[in-house]
């Protein structure tokens, strides 16, 4: 299993390619790295399309149709156009994501630590 946290921590970790579980998304978010969400589950899609309007990342679609049946070939242009978009504009969403995750620890500042208080202020911002 790879060190997720200590991978995201890093200073050349440019993005994070991701389900985009809640866990995985505060993660990101903590870590201030932007996201490519590729959704397969439950929340996940609710998270993705919640990363995309919040401009800290880009959210892919999986299935094109209801055939739950995965392109290879418009999944991997997918893929290549969302890569090459965020490394374009690194800098849009480095700020953006960093700015979200200063708010949060500002706040979490103000009110004291408390068991699981990062999440849950994550869930505040995104309104889940």
């Amino acid at each position: 299993m790879l060190p997720q946290k200590e991978i995201l921590s890093k200073d050349n970790t440019k993005l994070f390619i991701s389900h985009c579980g809640q866990n995985s998304l505060t993660e990101a978010i903590y870590a201030g790295v932007p996201l490519i969400c590729i959704p397969n589950y439950g929340d996940q899609f609710y998270l993705s399309s919640l990363v995309e309007h919040l401009g800290i990342g880009i959210y892919i679609k999986l299935y094109k149709s209801n055939e739950n049946e995965v392109n290879s070939e418009v999944f991997g242009s997918d893929i290549q156009s969302a890569l090459d978009k965020m490394l374009i504009e690194n800098n849009i969403y480095q700020k953006t994501i960093n700015e979200l995750r200063t708010k949060i620890l500002l706040d979490l500042k103000e009110k004291g630590p408390k068991k699981n208080i990062f999440l849950k202020k994550i869930s505040e911002v995104i309104g889940k």
